[in-house]
């Protein structure tokens, strides 16, 4: 009776340990946690990392603040460095990922990432894109696009924003020119505004969450899309992939394949296992949660979730493309 007492004591404390275990919070000390970007404020990634900051906290053991850090440079590049070598590798450091398996292809300086070592976590949506042409420029329809010698701005040459207007302008032997070189979508906005461009390819988001007005009153105007689809609230602008034939057309699919890394978060490399798994269950408890899914409507986001080994499927399948074919894209695209 004594011994069957004891195990009983034994497997009671074995609980209460467990349990103590399993509440001990994900950072020790009350440490944040930074959510890395790469890019600067303004824009559709600093609308989805606000959000996530705040919901991806409650999701987490201890929930510790979140906060947003910025790093742009090199179309993402450099904060995908970042996290991939010289930041902590305890967990305290997320990617909010630009399409960094791309830009390892695409790109032929400045990367020290490997895509398919990188931890994904998931993506909580695919980036879709557009030409945004201001009111007051041509270029508002397809017809002008192939006739106007219009300016549109972009960020970096290994950029999503540089490589679609590349490719549409040879795909519709437009006479536009794509400059590069604006660090952030709300300085591309600015520029816009301002008539020093006449626009820019855009994530949706960057519109229907933070510029809202602009469609409402039509001082912007979307001619074409850059997306698998057309979009359900664009209806009537073709997508690239229509308006392209043949390898130009296959170059377009590539590219539109890599959209949902774009909105991904990984850690690093060195990140141990089991808080990676942390992050996972929270990130899936996260793009299910009905708080989270209530406010991305409010602000009129995109939540379309893929799961961390989809995201990583597609990593793979980028990554392994012929140097051959990655050679083509990158003369289509303006990326050499």
């Amino acid at each position: 009776m004594m011994r069957c007492f004891s195990n009983v004591v034994a497997l009671a404390a074995c609980v209460i340990a467990g349990m103590a275990q399993a509440a001990e919070p994900y950072m020790p000390s009350g440490r944040p946690i930074s959510l890395v970007m790469g890019t600067g404020p303004g824009g559709s990634y600093d609308l989805y990392g606000r959000l996530i900051a705040t919901h991806l906290a409650r999701q987490i053991p201890g929930n510790p603040n979140i906060i947003v850090e910025h790093m742009p440079g090199a179309g993402g590049a450099i904060a995908g460095n970042y996290i991939y070598g010289p930041a902590p590798q305890d967990g305290s450091k997320i990617l909010l990922a630009h399409p960094l398996p791309l830009i390892e292809k695409l790109q032929s300086e400045g990367v020290r990432f490997e895509s398919r070592k990188l931890q994904w976590l998931g993506a909580y949506d695919q980036i879709s894109q557009m030409l945004a042409i201001w009111h007051t420029s041509p270029g508002k329809s397809l017809a002008e696009l192939k006739a106007s010698p219009i300016v549109l701005g972009s960020m970096g040459r290994s950029h999503l924003s540089y490589q679609w207007a590349t490719l549409l302008k040879g795909a519709i032997d437009a006479p536009f020119r794509v400059i590069a070189g604006f660090p952030t979508g709300g300085e591309l906005n600015l520029a816009m505004e301002r008539g020093e461009i006449a626009g820019w390819v855009v994530a949706w988001e960057n519109i229907s969450g933070g510029n809202a007005e602009w469609l409402r009153s039509g001082r912007v105007h979307i001619p074409v899309q850059f997306t698998l689809e057309r979009m359900r609230e664009l209806p009537d602008a073709p997508t690239l992939i229509e308006l392209s034939q043949g390898e130009a057309r296959e170059i377009a699919e590539f590219l539109a394949s890599g959209t949902p890394h774009a909105r991904a978060l990984a850690v690093g490399p060195g990140v141990p296992a089991a808080k990676v798994a942390v992050l996972r269950e929270a990130f899936e408890a996260m793009v299910k949660d009905p708080a989270f899914l209530e406010e991305a409507a409010r602000r009129n986001l995109s939540i379309t979730p893929r799961t961390a080994q989809e995201v990583q499927r597609l990593a793979e399948k980028i990554v392994d493309a012929s140097p051959e074919f990655i050679a083509r894209v990158k003369q289509a695209s303006g990326g050499e």
